[in-house]
């Protein structure tokens, strides 16, 4: 990172050159740094002022020439327009907002990706330039950003700024890992190219956490871009772990800061947004609360004004502004981009092992594209932009669901599935493309040997008394989320109790709280200050609550105790390393070898775009949705990884012990049906959703996958993949050299619709047993049959040993 810097080159284009558009155009075309692998423009986007600004003829001119010249050349070309208000020098935070996101959204709904051109033409309102940097920046997979601007002077080509401020993407600041999008800017003055070091990536220190509390207190390694992101699990107790957050934070703003704790409905209502305000310690900060879920993760549920005020107004105060991700790796990843996106320092404290283990070990943060509460595109509107500290509170970790567990070991498979023993000889060939891989390689299959601490979180997770437990907390949570939203509008207490005063709760969309609840607030003090000792009272209790709660797990049997955490404590770290393999040095912003990590997110992520569709549909029409039947996203991946495999095998690429091998994983952790289609079955007959809808809907979030555009498809009806080929630990490779840099090949949509048609009839909702020395996949039908149930013959904790110990000899004949 220290020799990574930032070059944009400015090149001398005048107006006169338009009256040729051709030419005009190709000059843009040639003058544009094409993405690696590519050596031309796909098409144009082009994005222009409102057609009301009257101080843009000079620009309408250029849209026409490029228009026309895209015609003489044959590109496809598109024209998107600004909204008018946002156009005007009086712009508001949430206009300049809306604008950048809705004219990213419909680049990308006519078809941009990374082989596409994004011509921003700027107007003599040279301020406007900025939208070029943030438009170009969103499309996740990366267009090409050439910028015609009218500036007279060159400027800070490296930095740009809305008018407002707020919204500030500085290409030096080390967290974007010199990653810019504005590669070339086009206009009047001479040509020039502008170079800068990135500056030095300064995060969090926390080297006198994990010296002075080293007992309690773990440090995993990882590394990203060559930087070394610091990121801790505390296995203490809760209040004492937030007060170590405090400490190291305080260290680095020894003058303050603001603190913005942005978490989603059941982090709120458990109490973590609250809990963590008070224990930072600050003079000011916001309580960030949004709605929760896959549906969610957009640009309208995480932009709101009193958010982008209270950020500029921590910028002029001396207690600069700190975004604090609190949650699920969906949070995570959406305040991630809003600090991207206003070059704001953030923290991620993980709820989930699913966001400390994967989200947080990616540098991208990014919105799904979604349109009338329909997810058309998962994680395609995003960033790379790093967090200052990952920091996991690991009882926070205890009050996930089985949704959420079957979650992490769903991603686990995956990655069991791609990596295999990365630490073998036979593994370390395979994998020497990969620089600096040997670092963080691992036997990532050991995570096979944690199903027994897993199925005993399953247990603790769904015993009786923890749902009780929990429910008790989240209504509680519930009844303090109505209390504050009555309060939000009325005057503060005279009290001045600091819980109190720090808890500025501004939602961004309907809460927790019903919406006509508290609507009446009081104007009279002794009201005010009685509301106050009932909230502080209601806060009290349910901390008591919590704190019971976790007294009921350290209660469990020790050797039941000691198994979950050595569960959570291995996937945790495996998957870490895993992820730094490829993002340490080869690959920190995944576009080549670390595509590998979007192995079974194709279908993945269209059966949970369809999911989400299905919960919206029945809550619509007011049918309840059995727990069962909620699809997290790694539970989505963890069924994809089974329907991946049985493309490879109808291919014939994956026959025989590797096939077994391969859908042993999933099917190993599926005692308890986390995998299975069956619910969700359940849930499409009682919508009347037939098979055909299912496989339609699926498909079409497949053809707007973010991988598209990597490599040319020889057939419309044919999508980018990744396979993996003879056993776990080996993926299909490619003939076109631009695919095989990133294992991808070409799937007929045919296939998918095939796996996807035997998922709806159940034909993988199985686990695995050992029987007679051999593996044998159960039907779910069997194992749920009441009186006459299947009785399986091995535990959980032996079907793993064998089926690592049969991958060690399908490794071993290969090193013969």
């Amino acid at each position: 990172m220290t020799k990574r810097s930032v070059e944009v080159g400015y090149v001398q284009l005048a107006d006169e050159a338009r009256t040729n558009p051709k030419e005009y155009l190709s000059t843009i075309l040639k003058r544009t740094p094409k993405p690696k692998g590519r050596y031309a423009f796909s098409n144009v986007h082009i994005v222009g002022p409102d057609s009301s600004v009257v101080e843009s003829v000079e620009a309408e001119a250029t849209i026409a020439a490029i228009q026309e010249g895209a015609k003489l050349l044959n590109k496809d070309s598109h024209l998107h327009r600004l909204s008018a208000a946002a156009c005007k020098p009086t712009a508001s935070s949430m206009e300049e907002y809306n604008a950048i996101f809705e004219t990213a959204s419909k680049a990308l709904l006519e078809k941009a990706d990374r082989a596409s051109l994004l011509v921003f033409v700027g107007w003599e309102d040279v301020a406007m330039d900025a939208y070029a940097a943030f438009i170009g920046m969103l499309p996740f997979r990366g267009v090409q950003v050439a910028l015609i601007s009218r500036r007279r002077e060159y400027g800070d080509l490296m930095r740009f700024a809305t008018r407002t401020g707020t919204f500030d993407l500085d290409g030096l600041n080390s967290a974007r890992m010199g990653k810019f999008t504005v590669h070339t800017v086009f206009g009047a003055l001479p040509s020039r190219t502008f170079q800068e070091p990135v500056r030095a990536w300064q995060p969090v220190d926390i080297s006198s956490k994990v010296a002075d509390d080293a007992d309690r207190v773990v440090h995993i390694p990882f590394k990203i871009g060559g930087l070394k992101l610091p990121m801790l699990t505390h296995n203490g107790q809760y209040t004492d772990a937030l007060a170590g957050l405090a400490d190291v934070l305080a260290i680095k703003y020894p003058k303050g800061y603001t603190p913005i704790v942005s978490c989603g409905e059941t982090c709120d209502a458990l109490g973590y947004g609250q809990d963590m305000l008070d224990a930072l310690n600050q003079e000011d900060g916001l309580l960030f609360t949004h709605k929760s879920g896959e549906t969610y993760k957009r640009y309208d549920n995480y932009g709101t004004k009193e958010l982008f005020d209270t950020i500029n107004a921590a910028r002029s105060s001396t207690a600069p502004p700190v975004i604090i991700a609190l949650g699920g790796g969906v949070n995570g990843n959406c305040i991630g981009l809003i600090a991207a996106m206003t070059n704001v320092d953030f923290v991620e404290v993980p709820t989930t092992p699913m966001h400390y283990n994967d989200a947080v070990t990616s540098a991208k943060k990014a919105f799904s594209l979604v349109v009338d509460d329909t997810i058309l595109s998962k994680n395609i509107l995003g960033a790379f932009y790093l967090p200052q500290l990952a920091y996991c509170v690991n009882e926070c970790l205890l009050t996930i669901s089985s949704a959420n567990a079957y979650a992490t070991v769903g991603e686990s498979c995956k990655t069991m599935n791609m990596l295999g023993i990365s630490n073998s000889a036979v593994g370390a060939k395979y994998f020497s493309n990969i620089l600096g891989a040997e670092e963080f390689a691992s036997d990532f299959t050991k995570i096979l040997s944690e199903v027994g601490g897993f199925d005993a979180l399953i247990d603790f997770i769904e015993r009786p008394s923890t749902l009780r437990r929990k429910r008790a907390i989240i209504a509680l949570g519930k009844r303090i989320a109505a209390m504050r939203e009555g309060q939000k509008n009325a005057p503060q207490p005279s009290s001045s109790n600091a819980a109190l005063k720090r808890d500025r709760f501004f939602p961004s969309m309907p809460s927790l709280a019903d919406s006509n609840s508290g609507s009446e607030s009081s104007s009279s003090d002794s009201e005010e200050e009685e509301d106050s000792a009932t909230m502080e009272m209601l806060i009290a209790e349910r901390r008591e609550l919590m704190n019971s709660f976790r007294k009921s797990f350290h209660a469990l049997p020790v050797e039941q105790k000691d198994s979950i955490l050595s569960f959570l404590t291995v996937i945790n770290a495996e998957i870490v390393a895993a992820k730094a393999m490829f993002l340490a040095y080869s690959d920190p912003f995944e576009k080549y070898r670390a595509l590998l990590f979007e192995y079974a997110h194709t279908l993945g992520h269209g059966v949970e775009a369809f999911a989400n569709d299905l919960y919206l549909k029945a809550r619509r029409l007011g049918v309840e949705v059995d727990p069962k039947a909620l699809r997290l996203h790694g539970q989505c991946v963890g069924m994809a990884v089974l329907w991946a495999g049985e493309m490879s095998k109808e291919l014939g690429e994956l026959t025989g012990k590797g096939y077994t091998l391969h859908q042993s994983f999933p099917y190993l952790f599926n005692r308890n049906g986390g995998f299975s289609f069956q619910p969700l079955r359940d849930l499409c007959d009682e919508l009347n959703v037939g098979c055909e809808e299912f496989c339609e809907k699926v498909l079409k979030v497949v053809r707007r996958d973010n991988k598209r555009g990597y490599c040319s498809c020889s057939d419309p009806k044919k999508s980018v993949d990744q396979l993996v080929a003879c056993r776990p630990g080996k993926m299909l490779s490619s003939e076109d050299p631009n695919a095989e840099v990133r294992y991808l090949v070409e799937v007929d949509e045919d296939w998918q619709k095939a796996v996807l048609e035997k998922a709806f009839e159940g034909y993988f909702d199985r686990s695995a047993d050992l029987v007679d020395g051999e593996i044998k996949f159960v039907q779910e039908s069997c194992t749920n049959s009441g009186k006459g149930a299947y009785k399986y013959s091995t535990s959980s904790n032996g079907v793993a040993s064998y089926i690592r110990a049969e991958l060690l000899k399908s490794y071993a004949a290969e090193e013969m």
